[in-house]
């Protein structure tokens, strides 16, 4: 069933900040890079580590904005759902509904540069 026009217009605009907030994000993660690379060696692999935390919060909110823009397309949530690249959150948010999806990956599919 594909949502109402204001329905879909609010999905779409939703995402659109999603996608604003994650080009915020990368700004931060050129800083963060940059004060990594100023880090005393010894330090510079935790925190390294956990600066990889950045990237891992901008995949999943495009993976939101993703889903959003499916679901404002009209696509079903199961499907759009299913459709997510990123297998865990396909996962709690199949389980969300009470249905099984069917990840378009294998779990623990996370993409860290």
């Amino acid at each position: 069933m594909a949502p109402s026009p204001g329905h879909a217009q609010l999905l779409t605009a939703v995402a659109g900040e999603l996608i604003s907030v994650r080009e915020q994000i990368a700004g931060i993660e050129t800083l963060v890079s940059d004060l990594v690379r100023r880090a005393a060696p010894d330090e510079r692999a935790g925190i390294l580590t956990e600066a990889q935390a950045l990237d891992a919060l901008t995949q999943r909110l495009e993976a939101l904005s993703g889903l959003l823009r499916m679901l404002g397309d009209g696509a079903d949530p199961a499907e759009a759902v299913g459709r997510l690249p990123l297998a865990d959150m396909a996962e709690r948010l199949g389980a969300a509904k009470g249905e099984a999806t069917a990840p378009s990956q294998a779990p623990g599919d996370l993409m860290l540069f």
